[in-house]
């Protein structure tokens, strides 16, 4: 996901705030239901709605029209790509329904196919009803090229390349493939064409693309002349795991290999521009086609993030150069990875590892992992701005939506196509499964903006819990699993029902030769399931909100709820960010008659405060070491009895499990 805003800024410096995306792709093997590709759309000012383009026959001589790219809403205007494009589903003011038209900008026209198949859409495309899905990630490069709309010759963007290779293919393959001839020939554009460093650093796309038997990455930038191409694919192994955040990961490109696809310009272009030639050996995409980071960290800490996630015995460095070098294009999974294991990687903020985004002194005195994007603000300009960096989650604030594509080969593709949609931050939001073959989808998440809250949508829903939140994130967070965790188990549970009821109609209108109106039945089932748990999560979350408020509010968890007397417990700070904020630089006054305040009215003391609060702390500190000596002689007591239990067992009596 991207989009670019330019500023005029001090000292002649121009700052671009850029938004990018994660995408991860796993191989048949490393899934337990074998390939899935993720994307998170990191976007702060993108449309987040989702749409269903039905499938469709067309008349003789039929065009497809291709679209300019724009992030925000209304992403795309149309009237024959389903019900969330439509005109009618807009929302705004007379104003702004005026400056939107009633149709987005066109880039051209190409020949359309005699059928388009079904397509779950968002910002990009995301599945189709044979299973193949995509995620999205941009990428910097060296060159770039400007739509028709703009004054270019080119035409087709990543978005519009996503959406037609599931509009026309069964494979992955296939996709990638037809992606890069129409690149070739109707020309690739950038989502940034003003020229510059700001053009390089949205020039490039990457693509995870998968099927029910295989995965692939994807790289595209525009060619040297900005009527063409240049693109490489590379095939994830079956046992591996990919991932791609920002920058290019395909390294060597072997054309005698089957498992790469390219473009036949790939290496005359980059010869007569000077990024390579053969005196250098073999291509090296990253190294020939992508311009080298200001902070490499941003994008290659991701990277090593899912790579330790799914391989957590890999010897792999934290830091790496602005190429990656020594980074693998993908690693080997050490236990089967599920959807829910990539629903909680897009979650994550480095927890547990020294970049832990909730721990230190950025994350404030509860552990709020968000940092916002910078900015030039007071006296500080473009150029001080530039001069440092947070660390970059994989999970942000400003997502607009992600997903995980879950094709699955042992069901029917009506059956098997399902997705898991989220919007907002993956972090403090649920994941809804979508079925492909669904007739209809959830209004929670077909409509809403960013212009106007609305309790009703599941981007609001979720995002009103986020934000508040952070405030107490070390604590709220435990909440905020516990709904997901319950979600998520109700989800499944659900959907495996209804999955279990559509495959045996199918499979009896195969065996008994059922009519097609068994069909339309088993889309009604998952068209139901769809709708009931979009709706089920979206007030639920709805409906968690103001159960949060009501237990963590104005520096107090309130406790005993269900009691007669209501207790406050007191947040207050840990002692590290007291001290770092100079908290204990305030010190009391002592002596004789002074008194030290309590929250009881019944003053005392300070020599007796003081009193009663060391007595307090060694009665606490008592009960603690009571409880290490107890949990110290339990697990001595129960080392001895494994012992004992291992010297006197009979050898043999079982075969071991293997797990």
């Amino acid at each position: 996901m991207h989009r670019l805003v330019v500023n005029a800024a001090p000292d002649d410096v121009v700052f671009a705030e850029t938004d990018r995306c994660t995408t991860i792709a796993v191989g048949r093997k490393a899934g337990v239901e074998g390939p899935m590709v993720t994307h998170t759309a990191d976007c702060l000012d993108c449309d987040f709605r989702i749409n269903k383009v039905p499938a469709r026959d067309w008349p003789d001589d039929s065009v497809r029209e291709t679209y300019e790219y724009k992030g925000n809403y209304p992403s795309t205007i149309a009237i024959d790509r389903g019900d969330t494009w439509q005109p009618s589903n807009l929302e705004g003011t007379p104003t702004q329904l005026k400056a939107w038209g009633d149709k987005s900008v066109l880039t051209g026209r190409l020949p359309q196919v005699k059928h388009t198949f079904a397509v779950i859409e968002a910002g990009y495309g995301i599945m189709n009803e044979h299973q193949v899905g995509i995620g999205e990630s941009t990428c910097a490069a060296k060159l770039w090229g400007t739509p028709t709309s703009a004054g270019g010759k080119a035409m087709i963007e990543v978005r519009e390349l996503s959406r037609l290779a599931l509009e026309r293919t069964r494979t992955a393959r296939e996709a990638v493939l037809l992606m890069g001839a129409l690149a070739e020939e109707y020309g690739f554009y950038a989502a940034d064409w003003s020229g510059g460093d700001i053009s390089k650093a949205e020039a490039g796309e990457a693509l995870t693309v998968c099927d029910p038997v295989e995965s692939w990455v994807f790289h595209i930038l525009g060619d040297d002349t900005g009527t063409s191409a240049v693109w490489v694919a590379q095939r994830v192994p079956d046992e591996n795991v990919a991932v791609v955040a920002n920058s290019f990961i395909i390294h060597e490109v072997d054309p005698h290999s089957p498992d790469f696809l390219f473009s036949k310009n790939l290496w005359d272009v980059a010869e007569r521009n000077g990024f390579w030639n053969k005196d250098m050996g073999p291509l090296n995409f990253v190294q020939t086609y992508a311009p080298p980071r200001a902070h490499p960290p941003y994008s290659h800490r991701r990277r090593w993030r899912v790579m330790k996630l799914v391989a957590p015995s890999l010897d792999l460095p934290s830091d790496t150069d602005t190429y990656a070098t020594n980074y693998p294009f993908s690693v080997k999974a050490e236990r089967p990875i599920s959807a829910a294991d990539l629903m909680d990687i897009q979650r994550d903020h480095y927890e547990g590892t020294p970049y832990d985004m909730t721990k230190g002194l950025a994350s404030g005195p509860f552990g709020d992992p968000n940092r916002f994007d910078p900015a030039p603000t007071g006296n500080m300009t473009s150029k001080d701005v530039v001069q440092g960096a947070f660390e970059r989650a994989i999970s942000m604030f400003r997502t607009s939506y992600s997903i995980v594509v879950e094709p699955r080969a042992r069901l029917p593709n009506l059956v098997g196509a399902r997705v898991w949609f989220c919007q907002y931050a993956p972090a403090t939001s649920s994941y809804t499964p979508i079925y492909v073959s669904a007739s209809t989808l959830p209004k929670a998440y077909t409509r809403g903006t960013l212009f106007k809250y609305d309790s009703d949508i599941a981007f609001w829903s979720f995002a009103v819990v986020g934000n508040y939140a952070a405030r107490f994130y070390s604590y709220a967070i435990h909440d905020i699993h516990e709904l997901q965790r319950k979600l998520l188990d109700s989800a499944l549970a659900e959907t495996a029902s209804a999955e279990a009821q559509a495959t045996q109609m199918l499979d009896e209108m195969m065996t008994q030769s059922k009519t097609e109106d068994t069909v339309a039945e088993a889309i009604k089932i998952l068209t139901h399931v769809t709708i009931a748990q979009g709706m089920a999560i979206t007030r639920a979350w709805k409906e968690f909100f103001p159960t949060l408020v009501t237990k963590y509010h104005d520096g107090y968890i309130a406790q005993d709820l269900d009691q007669p007397a209501i207790h406050m417990k007191k947040l207050f700070y840990p002692k590290w960010w007291l001290e770092a904020v100079g908290f204990f630089d305030h010190k009391p006054d002592s002596g004789p008659g002074v008194i030290m305040y309590q929250p009881s009215p019944n003053a005392i003391s300070s020599a007796a405060t003081m009193k009663a609060i060391e007595a307090e702390d060694m009665a606490q500190n008592s009960t603690m070491a009571l409880l290490l000596c107890v949990i110290l002689s339990s697990g001595l007591s129960v080392l001895f009895g494994v012992y004992l239990g291992q010297k006197f067992s009979m050898k043999g009596q079982y075969s071991s499990i293997n797990v």
